[in-house]
């Protein structure tokens, strides 16, 4: 079957209704701390620097730095790892932009208007009403600071989703029974098609990282473009001169998982990183 993925602002039900869905279809429930922990793990990350990096809004000079570049790459090939057996609803750190072009993804918006969820920052957190609200406020702004800084759209926008649900007069359950139904038509049908589409948005991801990773070409790497298709990669972009191209190729053949490494349209020309 499919996979879900959950898009929320912060206390919103995205927890509990994922947690629902996994119980009725029988969908494992991947969380972002599930994605926090299989990064770390996967690339040798610090996991409170990966949470920090992946949840914290841009400040003015972080426009300048590739810091961010690497979080997205390690997250979208963990989020890949993570849910490649498919049957899985994700809810936590932009599943529904990560999981970008695999055919068989439900991507779920919920909304959950405001009266309703200040009881439950102030329940979770202990805070007065007023704080609770601008706790939320707060935190809402920082995902869509942190979405158009790095993707450059508009989390709100609707055409990033398949559907949207409003929770102020649907429960949990509801909303549950709804999402069961909408992921069991032939449109989020698993195929031969989307497996491979999920397994060439990994390869690519997981070569991005890897070379952001690589301390000799860091920077350039977020200058070079990554796809892959059956096993091969194909690299296009601008490197900062001839000397870093063989370092870009070898960390990409060193990979197990790569067959073939094709580099047509990676150029080079000498300008400051």
């Amino acid at each position: 079957m499919a996979i879900i993925t959950i898009s929320r602002g912060s206390l919103s039900g995205g927890r509990s209704l994922a947690r629902c869905l996994g119980a009725n279809l029988n969908y494992r429930v991947v969380s972002r701390e599930d994605l926090v922990e299989e990064g770390a793990r996967r690339y040798g990350i610090d996991e409170k620097t990966l949470q920090k990096g992946l949840e914290e809004a841009p400040r003015f000079w972080d426009r300048f730095r590739v810091d961010r570049r690497i979080y997205v790459s390690v997250a979208q090939a963990s989020l890949c790892r993570l849910v490649q057996s498919d049957d899985v609803v994700y809810h936590g750190h932009a599943g529904h932009l990560l999981l970008r072009g695999v055919g068989h993804v439900l991507r779920v918006r919920i909304i959950m208007p405001m009266n309703q969820r200040i009881p439950l920052a102030v329940r979770e957190h202990g805070l007065s009403e007023g704080a609770a609200e601008g706790f939320i406020r707060k935190r809402d702004e920082e995902r869509a600071s942190w979405t158009r800084f790095l993707y450059g759209i508009d989390w709100l926008d609707p055409v990033l989703y398949d559907m949207t649900m409003n929770l102020e007069k649907f429960t949990i359950e509801g909303a549950c029974s709804v999402i069961a139904t909408m992921v069991g038509r032939p449109e989020f049908e698993v195929t031969d098609e989307n497996r491979r589409q999920l397994a060439d948005l990994e390869l690519a991801s997981h070569t991005h990282a890897t070379l952001f990773l690589n301390p000799k070409i860091a920077a350039a790497a977020a200058k070079i473009d990554v796809k892959a298709h059956d096993g091969v990669v194909h690299l296009s972009g601008i490197l900062p001169g001839d000397a870093l191209l063989d370092d870009v190729l070898k960390t990409c053949r060193e990979l197990p998982e790569v067959h073939e490494v094709r580099a047509e349209w990676l150029g080079a020309r000498e300008e400051p990183l």
